[in-house]
């Protein structure tokens, strides 16, 4: 099915290249997420405070929170790596999201299946990061849900990226605006955590839009073979953060 295809562009699990770089770790066996404190360089696994995924819920109303200014007019994947965990498509540095008067570039988008957040308890079959960097090097992550429903039609024009992550690690030059997968509804729930993946750092801001998008259940079951099984971190505790929404 065509609509497969762009599926497998949200086949990414969340990090930086940094992160997805880092070596010996899995999702099962003796490197699974239990262990990653155990790993060189990402002790934080283990002993930071403000880990993620966490379970969602509205915690605190904020109705002033910072509009999202997306510039990705021009974005363009430049590059496709198989990292093992997932596929990992990375862009061009001409996309920028300003969020709280910082700028912050887009770097690489990725997929878990299923979620790593649940909401109110519930996790959704699969969830898309797009991994965000400031010149400061922090970084913000946003973070769309989806939902089994009908087919997306953004997909369905992106098979090209299906027969090049077939292909694994290679460069490209595709057009693709990440803003065609966000939701109508730009609501969202804002909380700080850390990255989902050794080296597990902190200060790490998430984005999480509270409305899903939609793909249908042969989209979503073709992700599949390209991840690996249950690439998703265990909830983290939520150590007193407040989770904002608006």
């Amino acid at each position: 099915m065509k609509k497969i295809i762009l599926v497998l562009c949200l086949s990414l699990g969340l990090t930086t290249s940094a992160m997805a770089e880092h070596a010996h770790w899995s999702y099962q066996g003796d490197n699974a997420p239990e262990n990653w404190g155990k790993i060189a360089d990402a002790h934080t696994c283990a002993t930071g405070k403000n880990q993620s995924p966490i379970d969602i819920f509205a915690s605190k109303t904020n109705q002033k929170l910072p509009k999202l200014k997306f510039n990705y007019r021009h974005a363009n994947i430049n590059k496709i790596a198989n990292h093992g965990h997932s596929i990992h498509f990375y862009f061009g540095s001409n996309s920028t999201l300003t969020y709280n008067n910082t700028v912050y570039n887009l770097v690489q988008f990725h997929a878990h299946e299923p979620a790593e957040h649940t909401i109110n308890g519930v996790r959704y079959p699969l969830e898309l990061h797009f991994v965000h960097q400031a010149a400061n090097h922090s970084h913000l992550v946003v973070t769309v849900f989806v939902e089994e429903s009908k087919e997306n039609s953004y997909f369905e024009k992106m098979d090209i990226l299906k027969q090049l992550a077939k292909n694994g690690n290679q460069n490209t030059n595709i057009l693709f605006n990440p803003e065609q997968l966000y939701p109508h509804h730009r609501s969202y729930y804002r909380y700080t955590g850390s990255l989902t993946t050794p080296p597990c750092s902190e200060s790490v801001t998430w984005i999480l839009f509270r409305q899903p998008i939609t793909l249908s259940k042969a989209e979503i079951e073709d992700i599949s073979h390209y991840l690996a099984k249950n690439n998703n971190r265990p909830i983290q505790p939520l150590n007193n953060r407040i989770i904002e929404n608006n």
